[in-house]
């Protein structure tokens, strides 16, 4: 099924501006490791860091002499590293002693903390420790406040290799094992997360759509990169909409607070990689703008089901919508094609422990290799509840990208009309627990079992209370509702990981118009369930709200309530 409809033949389609950009989010050499964001398992996480084995000399890697000198300065030491004027020794009780470096015998004291450490080495301010037990550790030494967070494991596929010494020689990272062969640290990637972004101007107004290969974001985060683009551009925040794309196999870019400190974005990726990124593909799109002609077109897609609910209940829009962009000029053309349907696959081998777009990459990819469009770009829909058909991504890819295909060769309908926007929030209240439901919760949990379901609830029992007891709990649960108007075409924006059933209500809203909705967009901070998923328990109505940290679960008729919002307000 395709909109028809084709404005009639006597009227001229109207000319916007419009610019497109695209960029990786890829880490660098630096950080060396990340953690992938998205599941729960493994136990302590999953790392992009693997070891490739070099023909390096193991001597001219690491100066033993050095490590000698040390070691007599310091006999109860048994791993070194100097940061500057510096020096941090471990010591066999798991102590990092510090002490500025100098001639005669130094005055140690107590830095920090970090059982079977076996070497230490240094980097842009970070110390890195690898201990007996094949794990890569780092601490932040301009925060007052570091701890020790995880950043890499051995898991047999690609941290295979036991090492006795890590060292930094200039941005790379080397192991050495018991033999003294050096092997090389670089990041598992299969180079498809991106950034891209889509500026359209009418008249006086610009809005500007953005789509990010990650997991998902804290709203505070993208409140900052809107702001970057208000102060040069002057476009204001309510106008730009930033979705992600919600793959599990991205770093870790939001707060998981009750995961373990290890599943915590690294700053030197947020703020050094995906935050410039950001700006730059939107401040790159907005000069990109050249006269085009905008049309729309919706088909159908089999790559999803509902993974939650059974029967008459277990609902899934599968419309695939296509924003069609054509340069007057050169006829170059770009499709931002939306679906709602989570990034995910079975997560087992290396492709486990790999960074990857997943599905909506290789969708983009095979539309461009295939010459339908020069440029794509993926928005999630409303996939909270809805899992691939398919546990291969890349069949899920080839499905979407012929879905795509079949929209772009059918009769587009024009958008005409001018460009409008709305930024709104919901203020959802807290039906906080009591201290003696989270302390029975606690202890009910505090088993000793080592379960990964367990040990996060008790770190989310720990969250509650520390919050109540320096009055640090949040006074509401906040949607964001975004609605962006391109002529007759009418993209809503909604915060959260929202479930399949938001999309069908709100296009039934508006049943003669152009309508498509976009989840995990400005914020991703928990599941948006509706009273089916919150009355059956459901993982999106109940559970995960104690992996996403929040204080409750939404009230019964969240639904309703964000259903009616939006038809009252009609913008």
């Amino acid at each position: 099924m395709f909109f028809a409809g084709l404005v009639s033949p006597s009227k001229a389609q109207q000319v916007y501006l419009a610019g497109t950009a695209t960029a990786s989010i890829e880490p660098k050499a630096y950080p060396f490791s990340v953690a992938l964001a998205g599941y729960g398992y493994p136990r302590g996480g999953r790392f992009s860091l693997e070891w490739i084995r070099t023909d390096v000399n193991f001597k001219s890697l690491i100066s033993l002499s050095k490590q000698e000198k040390w070691k007599k300065l310091v006999p109860s030491g048994i791993a070194f590293t100097k940061v500057k004027r510096t020096m941090y020794v471990a010591d066999q009780n798991g102590a990092i002693n510090s002490a500025l470096a100098g001639g005669k015998l130094p005055l140690w004291k107590m830095h920090s903390k970090l059982e079977g450490v076996i070497s230490l080495t240094n980097h842009h301010g970070r110390l890195l420790a690898l201990t007996a037990n094949d794990e890569i550790f780092r601490y932040d030494l301009d925060n007052n406040n570091a701890t020790w967070i995880k950043i890499a494991k051995f898991n047999g596929l690609t941290y295979d290799v036991h090492l006795k010494a890590i060292a930094v020689v200039g941005d790379e990272l080397y192991g050495v094992d018991a033999n003294n062969v050096v092997f090389k640290g670089q990041q598992k990637m299969d180079g498809t997360l991106a950034v891209s972004a889509v500026a359209i101007s009418e008249a006086k107004e610009t809005v500007v759509m953005v789509s990010a290969d990650v997991c998902g974001f804290n709203q505070d985060f993208i409140t900052k990169v809107k702001q970057e683009i208000y102060k040069k551009h002057q476009i204001l925040p309510s106008a730009i909409l930033i979705n992600a794309s919600h793959t599990h196999f991205a770093p870790s870019t939001q707060d998981w607070t009750t995961w373990g400190a290890h599943q915590l974005p690294d700053s030197a990726y947020l703020n050094n990689v995906l935050k410039p990124a950001l700006i730059s593909v939107i401040n790159s799109a907005i000069k990109n703008r050249k006269p085009s002609l905008l049309s729309f077109g919706r088909g159908k897609t089999a790559i999803g089901k509902n993974r939650s609910l059974e029967g008459a209940a277990a609902t899934y829009d599968n419309d695939v919508d296509v924003l069609q962009i054509e340069r007057k000029n050169d006829h170059r053309k770009t499709a931002l094609f939306l679906t709602g349907c989570h990034p995910v696959f079975k997560n087992e081998g290396t492709a486990g422990f790999t960074l990857s777009a997943n599905y909506p990459a290789f969708t983009r990819n095979l539309l461009k290799e295939q010459a339908v469009v020069n440029d794509a770009m993926f928005l999630q829909g409303c996939g909270g509840d809805i899992n691939p058909v398919s546990l291969d991504y890349k069949k899920t890819g080839t499905d979407l990208a012929a879905d795509v295909k079949s929209v772009l060769k059918a009769p587009m309908q024009q958008l005409n009309g001018k460009i409008s926007f709305h930024l709104d929030s919901i203020n959802f209240a807290i039906n906080k627990w009591s201290d003696e439901r989270i302390l029975d919760f606690r202890k009910t949990n505090d088993n000793g079992r080592g379960n990964v379901e367990d040990e996060k609830n008790v770190r989310w029992a720990d969250l509650m209370l520390k919050r109540s007891k320096t009055n640090t709990m949040p006074a509401s649960m906040p949607v964001y509702i975004q609605i962006i108007n391109i002529g007759n075409w009418k993209l809503i924006g909604l915060s959260r990981e929202v479930v399949t059933d938001y999309s069908i209500g709100i296009k039934k809203l508006w049943p003669e118009k152009l309508v498509s909705v976009a989840g995990y967009s400005n914020d991703v901070s928990s599941y948006l369930p509706t009273s089916k998923h919150i009355q059956a328990g459901t993982y999106e109505g109940f559970g995960s709200f104690f992996w996403y940290g929040q204080p409750s679960v939404f009230p019964v008729d969240v639904y309703e309530k964000i259903i009616s919002t939006i038809k009252s307000q009609n913008h």
